[in-house]
């Protein structure tokens, strides 16, 4: 099978989308189906450190139009601009000869709308793999009729997610199939910390934006230091925000380090924690736990809906209420004081990374590649 993933984030995008996009990719190229990436044009950020996967542009990649920045719940989102996008892709797919378009980002703005309909003007089944949780969508309530009919005519669909399925479900009726994000289980593994001289004790690794919660983690970290006064926090990030949260850093001093954005050295950024912190207030899956689950990494998250599917009981991290700066001083507290069970809990994470190895994902993907198509 020829395959077209389109998504409106890569790279130079970081995000959970993107790792899901490009390590799919590879893996169904392992597998011998030719395939392609469409995207958009992006500009390149410009604080980069250790880009490695997007030095250089994919031989597999294709781009179409232009990616804009926009705020949008809470967050910043992606959308494709441009005259005759639909032509654009009508026209790839013919050339490239592509089986099967497998969306992104379902029914989202502009590539999950104009791609199926590209696709169905060439009779080509349309897959598509919805991302994102939310409590509700207004969008989704006014566009409730159109959407539910672009939706009919997907060949499938898919959610990372359980809570993704209940996210859309409240405004759509659909099949959903679940298959997970994946985590690549040879390249996310325990070893040397990025930096043998600065062991970071406490990590936060994302994106600066408010959805993510770093200021949290800042306002919890001057009760860590009075019991831990050694320890440090690196932030591995960046984000149009950044220089408010450095300034909010401020007060912290020299145990807040900014290492700005990180990708091909992010195993030895986890591997050089002694505890992963993840504050996020919204999520659907999670890509950063799994990531740091295969580094053995043990982790303080927060008790969320998108979290609380992949981690079970507590074996692999400690859920905080979000939000909640006092208690998660505490559960940071305890875990530094408590090494086995730090761990225990890497060696469990470890575990479960394992059952969300890439090829098992990839896996769950053709068979459904196989059904739409045959």
């Amino acid at each position: 099978m020829r395959i077209a993933l389109v998504t409106e984030y890569y790279f130079p995008h970081l995000g959970g989308v993107t790792e899901h996009v490009y390590n799919l990719a590879l893996e169904l190229q392992r597998h011998g189906h030719p395939t392609i990436v469409v995207t958009a044009n992006m500009e390149r950020p410009a604080r980069c450190a250790d880009l490695d996967h997007d030095a250089g542009e994919h031989e597999f990649v294709r781009r179409v139009g232009t990616s804009r920045t926009i705020y949008s719940a809470g967050s910043f989102a992606r959308i494709t601009t441009g005259i005759g996008l639909r032509r654009a892709l009508r026209e790839l797919f013919r050339r490239e000869r592509i089986d099967i378009v497998h969306v992104h980002g379902g029914l989202n703005p502009t590539l999950g709308l104009v791609a199926p309909e590209a696709a169905d003007d060439l009779g080509l089944p349309v897959v598509a793999t919805f991302h994102s949780w939310f409590a509700h969508s207004t969008l989704c309530r006014v566009f409730r009729t159109p959407l539910q009919r672009r939706l009919d005519r997907h060949a499938a669909n898919l959610a990372v997610s359980r809570p993704v399925v209940e996210a859309h479900a409240r405004y759509f009726d659909a099949d959903w199939e679940i298959v997970p994000n994946g985590v690549d289980t040879d390249f996310f593994r325990a070893g040397p910390p990025a930096d043998a001289g600065a062991r970071s004790g406490l990590l936060f690794l994302g994106r600066l934006d408010p959805r993510n919660g770093l200021d949290t983690v800042f306002a919890a970290l001057p009760r860590v230091l009075a019991r831990h006064p050694e320890a440090r926090l690196t932030v591995a990030g960046d984000g149009p925000l950044r220089p408010v949260y450095e300034r909010l850093a401020r007060p912290l001093g020299s145990a807040v380090r900014f290492v700005g954005r990180v990708n091909g050295d992010r195993p030895g950024h986890y591997a050089g924690a002694d505890l992963y912190l993840c504050p996020t207030t919204q999520a659907s899956f999670g890509v950063t736990l799994l990531e740091a689950m295969a580094c053995e990494t043990p982790m303080v998250i927060s008790d969320i809906t998108g979290f609380r599917e992949l981690i079970a009981g507590g074996r692999e991290a400690v859920l905080v209420p979000k939000s909640r700066p006092e208690a998660w001083a505490d559960a940071i507290v305890a875990l530094l004081d408590d090494r086995s069970r730090r761990v225990e809990m890497g060696a469990a994470g470890r575990r479960k990374a394992e059952t969300y190895a890439w090829p098992r994902i990839a896996e769950q993907v053709t068979a459904v590649y196989r059904r739409v198509v045959h």
